[in-house]
């Protein structure tokens, strides 16, 4: 018989011995070939070996300690998993929100653009009646940017203006990339709080509303209201999950209720 199979018979014989009883002691001892076997009484083993031999003590699980670890398991299980849900919710709901400064009625988006592997960050005015996105030369000087043509736009009261047509590695706007976007870059004039129009050549891609009082644009509303509601069921969920197991781990936690006494009444 092959060292393989005699360590299979040694594994079964020793599955075998620990199934008998509810509680059983199993030594074993190393023999002649140095292989290591099991016996469930000192005096199956051979004199020689005796004094080397070693005692493993194993204790059967009864049904209802086996079914109250699995029950335990799961539960751990369930805990982490839901956690994941929570933090990934989490994060996804962040990424749908963007912090806007709002002066006056104006309301400013932070906005990056990439050009060539060079970044800047903006802040665009929105503006829902501008066709298409306009940056402030200003505002995309550090990156040194060249245009592909060059023209003029004629602006309120009749003026021209000087614009070139640049087209960017990538604009990014809350959970947007927009790549390779053709964009106009024109000269500011005077000193302003901004750093272009934000037309709806980007808004117009995407569902979105301006909460005033969080000063912060949510976009695509019905999509962030639904995970919200589900983020905070999920959360009570949790909780409620949490406090059950802490319940059943410690009983004593449980506030004990002491009868009231009748109250005594005068005759």
């Amino acid at each position: 018989m092959s060292r393989l199979s005699n360590r299979y018979a040694l594994f079964l014989g020793l599955l075998w011995l620990v199934s008998a009883s509810a509680s059983a002691e199993i030594l074993h001892y190393i023999d002649a070939n140095g292989r290591k076997v099991y016996v469930d009484s000192a005096h199956k083993i051979p004199i020689q070996y005796r004094q080397q031999s070693q005692s493993i003590t194993t204790e059967r699980q009864t049904d209802a300690q086996k079914q109250a670890s699995e029950e335990n398991r799961q539960q751990q299980s369930d805990a982490f998993r839901r956690k994941q849900q929570i933090r990934q919710l989490e994060t996804t709901i962040e990424k749908m929100t963007t912090p806007v400064k709002i002066i006056g009625n104006q309301v400013l988006v932070p906005v990056n653009v990439v050009w060539r592997g060079r970044k800047a960050n903006l802040n665009l005015l929105l503006d829902t009646g501008a066709s298409m996105t306009v940056l402030h030369r200003d505002g995309v000087s550090s990156l040194n940017i060249s245009s592909r043509n060059s023209g003029y736009a004629q602006v309120a009261g009749g003026g021209l203006i000087k614009t070139d047509r640049v087209v960017f590695d990538r604009i990014e706007m809350g959970p947007y990339k927009v790549e390779n976007k053709s964009t106009a870059v024109i000269e500011n004039r005077g000193q302003q709080s901004f750093d272009g129009l934000l037309g709806m050549d980007m808004l117009g891609g995407g569902d979105y509303s301006v909460d005033f009082g969080q000063r912060q644009i949510i976009w695509a509303p019905a999509k962030y209201e639904q995970l919200t509601d589900a983020l905070k069921q999920l959360k009570l969920i949790h909780q409620q999950a949490s406090a059950d197991k802490t319940l059943v781990d410690n009983p004593a936690s449980m506030k004990k209720v002491e009868p009231s006494e009748p109250a005594s009444s005068k005759y």
